[in-house]
Formats: C-alpha cells, sequence, structure tokens
C-alpha cells in the first residue's frame, strides 16, 4: 500500500527535494551497485562518472575500436565494428515479420504524433526579406535517439522510437539516428527493428550504454557524430548524456519515471490503483503519488484496490512495481483543490492525472508538470502509446524549467535583421548611446559611421 502522509509531515518534504538534490541521490544509489560491476567488468572498482570520462576519451581517440571494446565488457556482446549498423534489409524483414496487428498500432501511432507534432511547429516570418525583422526556423541537421532495450534486451522500448524520432522527422531532421543495446547474442527485438523501419529511421546500431553516447557525441568511422542526442535511459545513460553535452546538444537529464494523480472519489478507485501501477512497474525507483481529497472514504477503496491488483501482476512486474510502492509510494491527504495544486506544483510530476469531478476549476492553477491527463478516460499509459504528445519527459522535479520531447525540440531560431535606411536612422540614436554607455567604441563607430 500506498504510505500515507500529509503536507505537513516531514516525510513530504522528501517528495519537495529539489530537483539536484533528488539526482544526487539517484547518482550515489548507482554508485553503490556500480563499484562492483566495474570490477568485474573492467577489473577495477570505478565511478560512474570516472568510467563515463574513460570512454569519451577512449572513443575519442580510438573510435570504432573502443566503442566494441567497452561493449564487449559491459553488455557481453561480441559484435565487431562492421556488425554495429543494422542493414536496412534487416529492418525491413523484421518489419515484414511483425505480427500485423502491433504493426497496424505502431502506424495508427505513428499517424497520430505525426498529427499532433506537426501543430507544435512554430511559424517563422520575414524570411522573404519584406519585413524590417524575421525568424527563421531550421532543422537540426543529425540527431540520435538512445533507446532502452531492458536487462539483456527483456524490455525493448519499441515505442520510445516513435515518441522521439517522429516529432524529429517532423520538424524536418535529415539524419535520424538510432542507438540501442543488442542481446547477448547481437540480436535486437524485432518489434524494436520494425518501429525503427515504420518511422523511416535512417540508421540503426547495435550499441548501448556509455560507449552509444560516446559514440553519438564523438563520432567514429562506422557512427558520425550527430548534432544532438535525445532519449530516455537509466542513470549511466543519463551521465553520459551530461558528459556529451556541449558537444552535442541533449533533449533533458531524465530519471526514473514518475506520476502523481490527484483524486477526489468521483473517478472510479480501479482507475487510480491501476494508473500508479501501470508507473510502478517501470522501476523500482519509479515514483507514485495519490493526492486524495474526501480523506479515508477515498484513500481506503485506492489502497485497497492496489493491493488486489499488485498481486495480480505477472512475476517480475510484480516485484518491482512492489519495490516501487513500498520505497516511493505515497498517498498524501490535502483539505481542498487548492492545497492539491500546491502540492503538485511543489513535486512538479512528469506524469500528473487529474481525477476530480470539475477539472476546469483545477487545471489552470496546475503550472509544473511535464504531461496533464485529464479526466477517466486520459490515462497515462494512452499517452506513453498512441495520442500523441511524447512520452519523453522532465522528471525528478525539472518540470519546473523543461518541457517534453517535442517537434519544437528538433529546431533552431535565426534571427532576421533587415533595416531599411529610414529604420536604421530611427533606432541609431539609441544604439549609438547604449554603445557609449557600455565603452564600447568600435561598436559605436560602426553606427556613426553610418550617420556620416
Amino acid at each position: 500500500m500506498l504510505t500515507e502522509l500529509t503536507p505537513s509531515d516531514p516525510a513530504f518534504q522528501q517528495l519537495i527535494a529539489s530537483s539536484h538534490q533528488r539526482f544526487a541521490a539517484l547518482v550515489r544509489e548507482a554508485e553503490e551497485k556500480a563499484r562492483d560491476f566495474y570490477q568485474q567488468t573492467l577489473g577495477r572498482p570505478a565511478r560512474i562518472e570516472d568510467v563515463v570520462d574513460e570512454v569519451f576519451a577512449a572513443v575519442e581517440r580510438e573510435g570504432d575500436d573502443a566503442v566494441v571494446r567497452y561493449s564487449t565488457a559491459f553488455d557481453r556482446t561480441n559484435l565487431s565494428a562492421d556488425r554495429l549498423r543494422v542493414t536496412p534489409a534487416e529492418l525491413r524483414s523484421a518489419y515484414d515479420a511483425c505480427e500485423p496487428t502491433l504493426r497496424a498500432a505502431m502506424h495508427t501511432a505513428i499517424d497520430q504524433v505525426t498529427a499532433y507534432q506537426r501543430r507544435l511547429l512554430p511559424v517563422g516570418f520575414g524570411e522573404a526579406l519584406d519585413q524590417p525583422l524575421g525568424v527563421r526556423w531550421s532543422a537540426i541537421p543529425r540527431v540520435g535517439a538512445y533507446v532502452p532495450g531492458g536487462p539483456r534486451g527483456s524490455l525493448p522500448l519499441f515505442s520510445s522510437v516513435i515518441m522521439n524520432l517522429v516529432p524529429a522527422k517532423v520538424a524536418g531532421v535529415r539524419e535520424t539516428v538510432l542507438v540501442t543495446p543488442s542481446r547477448v547474442d547481437g540480436s535486437v527485438a524485432a518489434e524494436l527493428l520494425a518501429a525503427a523501419y515504420a518511422v523511416g529511421v535512417d540508421e540503426v546500431y547495435k550499441v548501448g550504454g556509455i560507449p552509444a553516447i560516446a559514440a553519438l557525441a564523438c563520432g567514429t568511422p562506422t557512427i558520425a557524430k550527430v548534432d544532438k542526442i535525445v532519449g530516455p535511459g537509466n542513470i549511466v545513460v543519463t551521465l553520459a548524456k551530461r558528459r556529451a553535452y556541449g558537444r552535442v546538444d541533449i533533449d533533458m537529464l531524465a530519471g526514473p519515471s514518475e506520476v502523481l494523480v490527484i483524486a477526489d472519489g468521483s473517478v472510479d478507485p480501479r482507475f487510480t490503483a491501476a494508473d500508479l501501477l501501470s508507473q510502478a512497474e517501470h522501476d523500482t525507483l519509479a515514483m507514485c503519488i495519490c493526492v486524495v481529497l474526501g480523506g479515508d472514504a477515498v484513500a481506503a477503496p485506492i489502497q485497497a484496490e492496489i493491493t488486489r491488483q499488485l498481486a495480480a501482476l505477472p512475476g517480475e512486474r510484480q516485484a518491482v512495481a512492489r519495490a516501487s510502492i513500498s520505497r516511493f509510494g505515497r498517498l498524501v491527504h490535502v483539505r481542498d483543490l487548492a492545497e492539491a495544486a500546491a502540492v503538485s506544483n511543489r513535486i512538479a510530476p512528469e506524469h500528473l492525472e487529474v481525477l476530480v469531478c470539475d477539472p476546469a476549476t483545477l487545471v489552470p492553477h496546475l503550472i509544473h508538470a511535464g504531461a496533464i491527463f485529464i479526466g477517466p478516460w486520459s490515462p497515462e499509459p494512452i499517452g506513453d502509446y498512441i495520442a500523441g504528445p511524447s512520452h519523453t519527459l522532465p522528471t525528478g522535479g525539472t518540470a519546473r524549467m523543461w518541457s517534453g520531447i517535442g517537434a519544437d525540440t528538433f529546431l533552431k531560431r535565426t534571427s532576421l535583421i533587415n533595416l531599411s535606411e529610414a529604420e536604421f536612422r530611427r533606432l541609431a540614436p539609441a544604439g549609438l548611446a547604449l554603445a557609449n554607455g557600455e565603452g564600447l567604441a568600435a561598436h559605436a563607430n560602426a553606427i556613426a559611421v553610418r550617420l556620416g
């Protein structure tokens, strides 16, 4: 069951720790596990960030040889450089072999995401040089997306192919690249390859973890450098993306999944419990929070449904969800909608569900969230798979400052300044005063010389 508390409880502060504190806690926990892992794979204990630096330096120095060496060490794969790329024929074969119902579902998702993302495209102006000022939006030329495969390829998240690279396609990115870890035998789940083919991904490589991010950021003879890296991954992948930033752009520093559900009892408690568990099964570090209006009369049925539905989950998913609920599952009792909004905004969750009788009253006050799911027929998993917005969203409280992936993620803005002489002369005196005020004589001269 969810641990129950109120906003005045000291334990509530753990839910609203700053994104930096929460991220640091995840890193500390990962470091504890990493020491033994690196002892086994590299022959010495090491910190994750030291290994990230080591791999980046090696990939920059040795290219494909370093990618292959570290992939073999970390993922137990045995792929030579010439086998890292999935051929177009392999992609087409996987697509043709995909079960027809799943293939049709992929195309439905692609159509939904495409339609939504087109509405996000900004509009330029003054591009024909018919206005004194303008802006031009242009696509980033080459983008790489990381798609997790789960332990030994057990959970290929092929929906992430759609959610990360369809927006890039809509934006007009010319070269889309997908990296994903292979299984020990060097294979990748056929469903993931089928999704890549359906989306029209240009290049697919069987490499994961730090070596994949380093290859995208540094470039090798086999995997050309990209301009931006997007996509979810574990904390090791996230730290590698942080290391890549500056060489390339990145989307965000993502952590474990989160859902916050605001419920007042107007919605079937089965729905509330199911939606909370849909995130708990992601990861033992996932956070599931239910903000309840109406006291025990609302909370008790939800808690009972969580217990019942949790017991019905299959083995591994149940174990993961149970650990997540135990560690990070919380039920917060609040007095009214205003307090519910205040709690939600302080947590700034990745996913926010509004299951109240009058959502129109509440939603305008919900300022910080990656995505808001409104009403009983907009469950978070529909957003994960098919609604249209991307499911790659900010976590760890960073929804206060970051947005999820969208077509606009893959665009850059260029200002156009196209003044006539009359417009220049109107603005020049103020510009001259500002330049002189800052003591930049050459700046002032570039204006003054035009004034004669």
